[in-house]
């Protein structure tokens, strides 16, 4: 990469912060319906940090608008470096450009180097441990981020002791709290009941302090949030359609409220289907077992079965090379694979059935358009009419799995499950925090004690509901709307 490609990249080494009115990634944000904000990172010398995330959710950007904070702080444009690396040909221009970036900053105390799409580069990792090893790293913030998770989790492995211990995140599409609290101003300004937008301006504060602990749940801390269900229930039907996508988010917004139509446009959900079809074959894995895989998923949805059953109804697919497609899907964030449990042995019941959700409802919606050929809004609006009910199963295990999850250290699939008797009946989630919980989601208007599944094992369930509050001695009766935009994710998912 030339000098002059490098400079067009570090806008603020001739602009300072003033480089957002020429950055392309902070233009579309300031012109976007809603700026949304993601949690930042606190960025110590001698430290690498790791962000893992799809494309198309905002990384970049992220990247973009952590950039400016340092500006404002006052930190020496010169000192900050940013590097497309999908634009690069190998490790050694990498390796030229931070070298020379160096040694143009010898004397600087601090310097700031963001390697942006990591993964594109053969042997990355490599660069990572040279930088990690340099008489310069204590003086080093180096943020290098991916959109391959295989790719960042199999390499990262390979750093221990490097400066990575403890500073990798997940980034990940908004959860309906984020979507809520992010957005509830500035959908008022637009609606045109005034008793509508007095009660979401009011609800921004009353979601702010309800905030539930999982591990240790109490019921109080929801009910500032629940006089707003009405708003709530509004918002979510938004999530729902969007998945909490910032692209296809304001799209939507725009649209509804700008253009008046009402309508995602079809180039978002192509774009997803062209990064789900093309990691598939940089992994040199078969587009058409991948299809057929995906297309079992969307139609046994919510539902529990075997390796070898999803492999038979895929077309005589064996089992193993299932299990390997889905530990793709499931390593590039595309899936959730949810093992049930044993409470005898206190441990997943690896052998046996699963049950598997899209990570995201936006990746559904986007998988379906590919399989039916229908546009994806299109595709979207069907199976929110026929399957609301399963898709929002699908959201609730989700937020779930976000609440506490830490890279290595705690996966969600150590503190999430579900658990089916010999008999066949089911509870939707076990949830490990100060002891096990249960989780039903049923989203219908009435829901009586009788029809939830209990174990001795489970000290409280809590049942979400279409519409019921209700408290029991070891049942509670959440409206699902309530419940998710009071659930937080971890501190490392940003």
């Amino acid at each position: 990469m030339r000098f002059e490609e490098l400079s067009k990249e570090n806008q603020w080494w001739k602009f300072g912060s003033k480089f957002q009115k020429y950055d392309r990634h902070l233009k579309e944000l300031k012109e976007a319906f809603i700026e949304f904000e993601r949690k930042p990172i606190d960025l110590q010398s001698g430290n690498i940090y790791i962000i893992r995330g799809m494309r198309q959710i905002g990384k970049t950007t992220y990247i973009k608008q952590t950039i400016l904070r340092l500006l404002n702080e006052g930190t020496d444009p010169q000192t900050i470096l940013f590097i497309s690396c999908d634009r690069l040909s190998s490790r050694k221009e990498l390796h030229n450009l931070v070298s020379n970036f160096l040694q143009q900053n010898i004397e600087a105390q601090a310097l700031y180097i963001f390697l942006d799409e990591i993964t594109y580069l053969k042997d990355w990792v490599l660069e990572l441990k040279t930088i990690a090893d340099s008489n310069y790293i204590d003086r080093l913030v180096v943020v290098a981020t991916g959109s391959n998770p295989i790719k960042l989790k199999e390499k990262t492995e390979r750093l221990p002791g490097r400066r990575v211990e403890g500073n990798e995140y997940y980034f990940k599409p908004l959860s309906f709290r984020d979507f809520a609290v992010q957005s509830i101003e500035r959908i008022a300004e637009f609606t045109t009941s005034k008793e509508l937008a007095d009660a979401l301006n009011k609800s921004k504060n009353a979601i702010l302090d309800s905030k539930i602990d999982m591990d240790n749940f109490n019921i109080s801390t929801i009910k500032k949030a629940l006089p707003y269900k009405a708003e709530l229930d509004w918002l979510f039907e938004m999530y729902i359609l969007t998945g909490g996508i910032p692209l296809a988010v304001n799209d939507y917004l725009a649209q509804k409220y700008i253009h008046g139509s009402g309508n995602i446009d079809g180039k978002i959900y192509e774009t997803f289907i062209r990064l789900i079809l093309g990691d598939i074959t940089k992994l040199r894995r078969s587009e058409t077992t991948a299809k057929e895989i995906l297309k079992n998923i969307a139609t046994k949805y919510s539902t529990r079965y075997s390796y070898t059953t999803l492999g038979k109804s895929a077309g005589g697919i064996v089992h193993q090379t299932v299990i390997e497609y889905l530990e793709m899907f499931e390593n590039s964030l595309l899936v959730d694979v949810l093992s049930s449990y044993d409470f005898t042995k206190k441990t997943p019941r690896f052998k046996s059935d699963k049950k598997i959700y899209f990570s995201n409802p936006f990746i559904f919606y986007s998988i379906n358009s590919l399989l039916s050929g229908e546009d994806g809004f299109t595709a979207s609006k069907e199976i929110v009419s026929r399957n609301k009910d399963i898709l929002i199963e699908g959201i609730v295990e989700n937020h779930l799995a976000q609440t506490k999850e830490i890279p290595y250290l705690r996966e969600w699939n150590t503190y999430l499950w579900f658990y089916y008797t010999r008999t066949g009946k089911e509870i939707d989630f076990i949830y490990k925090g100060d002891g096990y919980m249960g989780i039903e989601v049923k989203y219908k208007e009435e829901v009586s004690t009788q029809e939830i599944t209990w174990t001795p094992e489970i000290k409280m369930t809590i049942v979400l509901t279409k519409n019921q509050f209700e408290i029991h001695d070891d049942i509670l009766f959440i409206p699902i709307s309530v419940f998710l935009v009071c659930t937080d994710k971890s501190q490392r998912t940003l």
